[in-house]
């Protein structure tokens, strides 16, 4: 058996509700590894059938050899934490949108911030919205903490739903988590009612492509004609009313937005991109709103906000760049507002002298682009290749915690280089 490292118990209360946080030896484990031929088979099934093609990083398959195992108790703890995060961070959102203040304090790039100011006035649109989100909790020596929210474009559908289902028959007696995918396809079905769906992703992001084609492949199972767009423009903004694909006939009545909205916003004037992030005639999921909580710095508007316990008890001290005494870097990570995949994720503590200097110069001369978070350590767990760091990020759709995205990382920080895991839940006696 592989077993985390320590164990620690820690009683936290969430809205009135004690709840015990439990990351000890039984509740977070890995299981025993695959033979590498059965993971080149569930490479090869995920190649052929699932449009996932980004399973190598150079010669190395980014798929784990081992499952995450988590207690029944500790699962269901997580997934009331990830819906009660959801919540308050609706609740925030909508007080946030009162006042341009939060917006510019959260980061958020200042063509979008205009468009917020104005979506306050404007009657609210008469369609449903799909909201997902992706809440990413890990374990740590004082309890589980949150180092951020996805609510805009989030990431790891796929794998969340198809890796528990193909390790499933090495795992005999083990509980399979929700489907992320099944809970999206449950809700668009409203929401697509009535017409076709136009899937948005930027091009040469390969696994952007492959998120909206999954979208795309649960859509054709439900009889929803949909079609792949690259571009806002894409669709004839021309008339008021009904929408269509441009040089077609075909009816849109929802947009998935598989597209950064701060990428959005980089893009000509006449790509329609301002029309697609305020139409109120039209269903677009994500909504607007998420470009608010997608930043790093939205803990900043959760700490002037009254109430948000969850969000204030599983999120690390978050600070403005500004705010941080200069002796006292080495308990801090730096992120950029809109860091993707933790890209521009730095832990000070971990940098040379030379390069962590540059780097707050870098911060301090664009301070409202990052964001300061206390620094927390993971507990690893034990594996035969050496120790790793689990991130279970749970899915959250339309406020219903909904299966979790699974990456094993060999450094603190769960970046590009992480392997992707499923999730099982261990609901036996031995794991209470």
């Amino acid at each position: 058996m592989f077993c985390i490292v320590c164990e620690v118990h820690e009683t936290t209360m969430i809205l009135g509700v004690d709840q015990r946080i439990n990351t000890g030896s039984t509740s977070v484990r890995l299981g025993l590894p695959l033979a590498p031929s059965a993971l080149a088979n569930i490479e090869r099934h995920l190649h052929l059938n699932c449009n996932k093609w980004d399973t190598q990083i150079g010669d190395s398959s980014v798929l784990s050899a081992h499952a995450l195992i988590l207690a029944g108790h500790e699962w269901d703890w997580l997934c009331n934490c990830a819906e009660q995060l959801a919540a308050e961070m609706t609740y925030a959102e909508s007080i946030a949108l009162e006042t341009e203040r939060y917006c510019a304090l959260a980061g958020v790039p200042a063509p979008v911030r205009r468009l917020l100011g104005t979506e306050q006035n404007q009657a609210k649109p008469n369609v449903a919205v799909t909201r997902s989100m992706r809440f990413d909790f890990h374990p740590t020596s004082t309890g589980w903490r949150v180092s951020e929210v996805n609510s805009d474009v989030p990431g790891g559908w796929t794998e969340a739903t198809e890796l528990p289902n193909l390790y499933a028959s090495f795992h005999p007696g083990m509980e399979i988590p929700a489907s992320p995918l099944d809970a999206w396809t449950d809700s668009m079905r409203s929401v697509a009612a009535g017409g076709g769906v136009a899937l948005l992703a930027a091009p040469g992001f390969l696994e952007d492509q492959q998120v909206v084609l999954a979208f795309m492949r649960r859509l054709h199972g439900e009889r929803i004609s949909s079609t792949l767009i690259q571009s806002p423009s894409a669709l004839d903004w021309s008339s008021k009313g009904i929408r269509r694909i441009r040089g077609s006939q075909q009816r849109v009545s929802a947009v998935v937005r598989f597209y950064q909205i701060e990428w959005l916003c980089n893009l000509s004037n006449n790509s329609g991109w301002r029309n697609l992030l305020q139409t109120a005639e039209l269903a677009v999921t994500n909504p607007t709103i998420s470009v608010l909580s997608e930043s790093k710095r939205f803990p900043l508007v959760i700490n002037d906000i009254s109430g948000c316990t969850a969000w204030k008890t599983l999120m690390p001290e978050c600070r403005d760049p500004r705010d941080v005494d200069t002796s006292d870097w080495d308990g801090w990570a730096l992120k950029a507002a809109y860091s993707n995949t933790c890209d521009e994720v730095y832990l000070c503590g971990d940098m040379d002298r030379a390069e962590r200097q540059q780097l707050i110069l870098k911060v301090r001369r664009n301070p409202t682009k990052w964001i300061a978070q206390r620094r927390f350590d993971t507990i690893p767990l034990y594996s035969d290749e050496g120790l790793l760091y689990p991130c279970i990020g749970v899915f959250v759709v339309d406020g219903r915690a909904a299966g979790a995205y699974v990456r094993l990382s060999k450094r603190q920080v769960t970046d590009g280089s992480s392997k992707e895991a499923p999730l099982f839940i261990d609901r036996t006696d031995f794991a209470k």
